[in-house]
C-alpha cells in the first residue's frame, strides 16, 4: 500500500471518528481564548527588573514561580547598580520569584551559595507536590539541578557544573533544559538536552539513575543524525510519557 493512500485512510478515520463514538466535533468558538494581561506582575519592589524569563511554573496553590536571568541584563538596565548610579533604573531582581495570581510578589530568593553550583543560565522550574522549587541550566558549564524549599534553602543538586559524562552517563547531566516529576512514583524525568540528547529518568528522592524497566527506556535515547534538542518531559498517570523537542 502507498504511503499516500495509507495517509488518505488515516485522515478519514481521525475526520470520521468523532461521528462515529456519538461526540460532537469541536467547535471554534468552544476554544479557550487568551488575552494578554499588560499589567502582570504588579511593579517589584527595590527597584528591581526582570531579565530574560528562563521558566515559569504553578504550584498546587495556583502562585506563579518564574526563574529569570539577571545576568542578561544590558548596562542601560541596570544603570542604578553603577556607583555613582549613571540612571534611575534598575537593579536584577533575584533569579527566583513567587506571585500570587494578581500578579503580587511573595518572595523572591536565589544566586550563588557555597554548598552548591547557581546555574550561570537559569533554564526551566518546577515546583513539586511539597512545594519544593527544582531549577536548572543551560549555560556551556551547567551540567546541574538544584532542589531548594519554597524559602529557599538548598536541599539538594544533581550533576555537577563543568562536568558531564555524555548521553550515557548514569551519573551525570549535561546542559538540562526542564524537569518534571511523576510524585506517584517518586521518579524525576530530565530533559537533558542541550548538550546531551535524551530524557533521563532519576529517583526524585535520592538523583539516583532509576535502572531500566519500560518507564526508563526513553533514559538510553542518545544522539542521532538530526540535531533534536529534548526541551520537556511531560510524565502522566498512562504508561505514555511525552516529550517536547526544540
Amino acid at each position: 500500500m502507498s504511503i499516500q493512500r495509507t495517509l488518505s485512510y488515516l485522515i478519514a478515520a481521525v475526520s470520521l471518528a468523532p461521528a462515529m463514538l456519538g461526540v460532537a466535533p469541536a467547535r471554534a468558538e468552544d476554544a479557550p481564548k487568551f488575552q494578554v494581561e499588560p499589567f502582570w506582575p504588579k511593579p517589584l519592589p527595590k527597584n528591581w527588573i526582570l531579565g530574560q524569563v528562563g521558566g515559569i511554573a504553578v504550584d498546587k496553590d495556583d502562585n506563579i514561580w518564574v526563574v529569570h536571568r539577571p545576568a542578561t541584563l544590558v548596562d542601560d538596565e541596570k544603570g542604578a547598580m553603577q556607583d555613582p548610579p549613571t540612571t534611575k533604573c534598575c537593579t536584577p531582581a533575584l533569579p527566583v520569584l513567587e506571585f500570587d495570581a494578581d500578579g503580587n510578589l511573595l518572595r523572591a530568593w536565589g544566586g550563588s551559595g557555597e554548598a552548591y553550583d547557581w546555574p550561570k543560565m537559569e533554564h526551566g522550574v518546577f515546583v513539586d507536590q511539597d512545594g519544593n522549587v527544582w531549577i536548572a541550566g543551560n549555560d556551556a558549564s551547567d551540567h546541574q539541578i538544584l532542589k531548594f524549599s519554597p524559602e529557599g534553602k538548598f536541599l539538594q543538586q544533581i550533576g555537577k557544573a563543568g562536568s558531564t559524562g555524555g548521553s550515557n552517563s548514569e551519573t551525570q547531566l549535561g546542559r538540562p533544559a526542564h524537569l518534571q516529576i511523576d510524585e506517584a512514583a517518586n521518579e524525576l524525568y530530565v530533559a537533558d538536552g542541550y548538550l546531551n540528547r535524551r530524557v533521563i529518568v532519576l529517583d526524585s528522592r535520592t538523583g539516583a539513575y532509576s535502572g531500566t524497566g519500560a518507564p526508563t527506556a526513553i533514559a538510553r535515547t542518545t544522539t542521532s543524525s538530526r540535531p533534536i534538542i529534548p526541551h520537556r518531559s511531560y510524565p502522566n498517570s498512562s504508561p505514555i510519557r511525552c516529550i517536547a523537542c526544540g
